[in-house]
C-alpha cells in the first residue's frame, strides 16, 4: 500500500513537471487559444466587408468620411461603376455637379449601360437632360448647365403617374416635366460620369444619391437647401424618404479606388481614373459674402449673405436679428416671435408656440401660434404640450388656397392646421390620402387642370381646364373636371370625355370597390335646361330628378359600402319671391331629398349642398343658405351650415354688418367629431362698406369656428391677408 502511494506521487510529480515546462497555446485574433479565426468585417453590406473573415471584429464601416472631398472626371476615360442597382420602376437621381467647358463632350452624370441617361450634352448647349430607351432628351432644361459653378441637379420618374412622369430639377426648381414616358429598359450597370462605353462627364461630381421612388418637389428643395451636404440619410422638414434610398455616395473617402455607400445597402462603387480632390482649400470664394475665405481656391457652396435689413455678419456668420420677419429688428422689437406676448413676459420670446399657461390647463397659451388661452387645446398625453391634431388620434387634411409667406395667393393644403404649399397651383379643390400619400386636385397658375401627389404637380390634358374632384383606387388616380370642350375625367393623366360640349361640367368622382367609376355634375339640354346627372364608366349618363321646370347640379359624391351612392347638390324650386330659387338637396341613387332652409329670419333666397359624407346610417351634407333682406338698406349674404339627416345646424361665420359670406364646402365625420370646412366672414376694418368685409378659409369642429391662417403666416403688407378658401377635407 505504501509502495503504491509512493508510485502515484512520483507519477503525479512527473506530469506536473512536464506541464510546467510546456508553452501555452497562442490565441488567435478572437482570443481563442490555438484557434484559427480570421478577423474582419463580416457584414456583406459594409464598405469594408471581408469575405475571408470568420469572426467580426467590430471594424465594419457603412461608409468612409474623411472630410470634404469630391471626384473629378476627365471627359475621356474616368467614371464610377455602381453595379446593377437601379430598378425599372420609380426612381430619383440627384447630385452636386460642376461642369468644365469642353467640345463634343456628352457629360453624363448618372446613367446606365443601356436604358436610362441623366446628362448635359455639349452638342445641345450643355443643357441638363434625361430620358429612357434611346430618347434621352425627354426632359431638358431650357438653359445651359453653368460652367465652373456647383449646381444641384435631380431627375425623378414615376411609372404609375400619367403613364410615366419624368420631372427635371436644377437647384431645387422644376425646369421641365414630361408624361407618357415608358420605363427604362433593363440596364445591368449604372455609372457615375458615364453612359455605356463612353460619353464621360467633364468636370467634378459630389454627393450622388439614388432613391427607389420619385421624390416630391418639396423634398428636392429640402435637399438642395442643406448647404454643402445633402444629408440624404436623415429625414427632416419636407424630406421623408431616407428609408427609400437605393444608394448614397458622399464621396468623402479622399483616397483609394472604392466609393462607399452611406445608405447601408452595400452598393460600393468602383472608381476608374476619376481623381480625388480635397477641399482643404475649399470655402466661400465670393468677396461679398459674410463668410468669404480669402485663402479658398475652390468654392464649396457655403457662401452666406446679408439678405435682410436686420441681418448682421459677426465672425463670418450671419446673425438674423428679425426672428419673426416682421420688419422690426429684434433689438427694437418688444415681441420677437409675434405671438402677442411681450418678450419680458414670454417664457420663450423666440418661439411663438411657447409663452405661458395662465389658465393652468397644462397647455401653453400660445400653442396656436398666438396668445389665446381660451383656444389652447387639450393635452391628452400630459406632456405640457397641446395636441398638434384637430381630432385626437387622427390626422385632418384640408385643401384650398391662401396667401403664402411671399404674399402670393396659392394652392395649398393644411395638415392639422399646418400649411403645405402646392407648387404651381392657383387653387385646389379636393383631397384624399392613401397610406400617408396626399393626392389633391386643382388648377395651375396657367389656368389648366392638374393634380398633385404630395407636392409634385401633374398637368392634365385639355385647354383651359379645371380639376374639381379626385379619387384613388388600387393605385390609380381619378380626377373629375372639365376643359374648353366639355366635361371629362382623367385616369392617371389620360382624359375620358363625358359630354363633348361646353355646357357641361363634372364636379365629383368616386370609384366603387369593383372599379366602376361614377362622376357627378351637370349638362345643359339644348343650351337651356341645366340637368343634374351622373356618368357611369364614361359617357353612360343618368339624369337625376328635379322639380318640374327646374334645373339642378351635382357637387359631391359619397359611396357607401362600396355600392350605395349619394349625390349632393342643388335643385331649383318655384318661388313667389324670385320665380325660381335653388334649394339644397341630395339624391340616394336617383331619389331626391330636399334639405331644410335656415340661417336667417329675413326673406330666403336659396341654398345649396356642396359636400356629403356617410357615417354609419347617418347622412351628413354641408352647404349654405342665401338670404336677401328687404330693409331700408338692402342687405344679404350666405350662412354656412350642415345637415345631419336633414336636421340643420347653423354655423358661425355668416354675414356680418349688412353683407357677408359664409359657406361650408365639405364635411367628414370621425369618432363622433364633425369637421366642416369652408369660408367664413372676417370683420372688416371699415364695416360700412361691403368691400371692407372678406372671407377666410376655416374649419368648424363640432360647430366651433377656427380660421386656418393668421398674420404670423403672411407678410404684414398684405391687406387682405386672410383671403382664401377651404374646399375639401379628409380624415385619416
Amino acid at each position: 500500500m505504501i509502495k503504491r502511494t509512493l508510485f502515484s506521487l512520483i507519477i503525479s510529480l512527473f506530469f506536473w513537471t512536464c506541464a510546467k515546462d510546456e508553452e501555452p497555446l497562442p490565441e488567435d485574433c478572437a482570443g481563442v487559444a490555438g484557434g484559427s479565426n480570421i478577423c474582419g468585417c463580416t457584414d456583406i453590406t459594409a464598405f469594408n466587408y471581408n469575405s475571408s473573415a470568420t469572426f467580426d471584429d467590430g471594424s465594419c464601416q457603412s461608409h468612409i468620411d474623411n472630410g470634404d472631398y469630391y471626384l473629378s472626371f476627365n471627359g475621356s476615360n474616368s467614371y464610377v461603376d455602381l453595379g446593377d442597382m437601379i430598378s425599372q420602376g420609380a426612381y430619383t437621381k440627384a447630385a452636386w455637379v460642376k461642369r468644365n467647358y469642353g467640345y463634343a463632350v456628352a457629360n453624363n452624370i448618372i446613367s446606365g449601360n443601356t436604358g436610362h441617361a441623366f446628362w448635359a450634352p455639349q452638342n445641345q448647349g450643355a443643357k441638363l437632360s434625361a430620358g429612357h430607351n434611346g430618347s434621352y432628351t425627354v426632359v431638358q432644361d431650357p438653359d445651359s448647365l453653368p460652367e465652373a459653378v456647383w449646381t444641384f441637379v435631380a431627375v425623378t420618374y414615376d411609372p404609375d403617374v400619367a403613364s410615366g412622369t419624368m420631372t427635371l430639377y436644377t437647384n431645387g426648381a422644376q425646369v421641365d416635366q414630361a408624361t407618357g414616358v415608358t420605363p427604362p429598359e433593363e440596364s445591368t450597370n449604372t455609372y457615375i460620369g458615364k453612359f455605356n462605353n463612353g460619353n464621360i462627364w467633364y468636370g467634378s461630381i459630389d454627393e450622388v444619391a439614388i432613391w427607389n421612388k420619385a421624390l416630391g418637389t418639396f423634398e428636392i428643395a429640402e435637399l438642395v437647401n442643406s448647404d454643402n451636404d445633402m444629408n440624404a440619410t436623415f429625414d427632416r422638414g419636407s424630406y421623408i424618404s431616407s428609408g427609400d434610398l437605393a444608394g448614397y455616395w458622399k464621396m468623402n473617402e479622399g483616397e483609394g479606388g472604392a466609393l462607399s455607400d452611406a445608405s447601408g445597402n452595400g452598393h460600393v462603387g468602383t472608381i476608374n481614373m476619376a481623381v480625388w480632390n480635397t477641399c482643404d482649400e475649399c470655402g466661400c470664394t465670393d468677396p461679398t459674402a459674410c463668410n468669404y475665405n480669402s485663402e479658398a481656391t475652390v468654392d464649396n457652396r457655403t457662401c452666406e449673405y446679408e439678405d435682410d435689413p436686420c441681418d448682421t455678419c459677426v465672425d463670418s456668420q450671419i446673425l438674423a436679428n428679425d426672428h419673426d420677419s416682421d420688419g422690426t429688428c429684434d433689438d427694437a422689437d418688444d415681441d420677437d416671435d409675434n405671438d402677442g406676448v411681450l418678450d419680458v413676459d414670454d417664457a420663450d420670446p423666440f418661439d411663438n408656440m411657447v409663452c405661458s399657461d395662465t389658465d393652468g390647463d397644462g397647455c401653453d397659451d400660445c400653442s396656436s401660434g398666438i396668445y389665446d388661452p381660451s383656444n389652447d387645446g387639450p393635452d391628452d398625453d400630459g406632456d405640457g404640450i397641446c395636441n398638434s391634431y384637430i381630432i385626437s388620434g387622427r390626422t385632418v387634411y384640408i385643401v384650398g388656397e391662401s396667401y403664402n409667406s411671399e404674399g402670393n395667393l396659392t394652392a395649398c393644403y393644411w395638415v392639422d392646421g399646418s400649411r403645405v404649399e402646392l407648387p404651381g397651383g392657383a387653387w385646389a379643390t379636393d383631397i384624399v390620402v392613401v397610406n400617408g400619400t396626399v393626392y389633391t386636385s386643382g388648377t395651375g397658375e396657367t389656368s389648366d387642370a392638374c393634380y398633385w401627389i404630395d407636392q409634385t404637380r401633374y398637368d392634365l390634358p385639355g385647354l383651359w381646364g379645371e380639376a374639381e374632384g379626385i379619387a384613388v383606387h388600387n393605385g390609380d388616380v381619378y380626377v373629375a373636371g372639365w376643359y374648353d370642350n366639355g366635361s371629362c375625367y382623367w385616369v392617371n393623366g389620360e382624359r375620358v370625355d363625358l359630354t363633348t360640349n361646353r355646357d357641361s361640367q363634372a364636379y365629383a368622382i368616386g370609384v366603387r370597390d369593383n372599379g366602376m367609376v361614377y362622376v357627378g355634375g351637370y349638362y345643359m339640354n339644348n343650351h337651356h335646361y341645366i340637368i343634374p346627372c351622373f356618368w357611369k364608366d364614361g359617357n353612360n349618363r343618368t339624369n337625376l330628378p328635379i322639380p318640374s321646370g327646374g334645373d339642378g347640379e351635382v357637387y359631391d359624391i359619397a359611396i357607401m359600402d362600396g355600392n350605395m351612392r349619394y349625390y349632393a347638390g342643388v335643385a331649383l324650386h318655384t318661388s313667389s319671391f324670385a320665380g325660381y330659387t335653388p334649394k339644397a338637396c341630395y339624391w340616394r341613387h336617383t331619389t331626391r331629398t330636399d334639405l331644410q332652409l335656415g340661417g336667417s329670419t329675413f326673406d330666403i333666397y336659396g341654398a345649396g349642398a356642396y359636400g356629403i359624407t356617410i357615417d354609419g346610417s347617418d347622412i351628413y351634407t354641408a352647404g349654405y343658405t342665401d338670404w336677401f333682406g328687404q330693409t331700408a338698406e338692402p342687405s344679404g349674404g350666405s350662412y354656412p351650415q350642415y345637415w345631419k339627416n336633414n336636421n340643420i345646424h347653423d354655423l358661425e361665420g355668416g354675414p356680418l354688418n349688412s353683407w357677408g359670406t359664409g359657406t361650408a364646402y365639405d364635411i367628414r365625420v370621425a369618432d363622433g367629431n364633425v369637421v366642416v370646412v369652408g369660408i367664413a366672414t372676417v370683420e372688416s376694418p371699415d364695416p360700412t362698406t361691403p368691400e371692407g368685409s372678406f372671407t377666410a378659409p376655416c374649419y368648424w369642429l363640432n360647430g366651433e369656428l377656427h380660421f386656418l391662417v393668421n398674420q404670423y403666416d403672411v407678410p404684414q403688407e398684405i391687406e387682405r391677408w386672410m383671403d382664401g378658401n377651404a374646399k375639401g377635407v379628409f380624415i385619416e
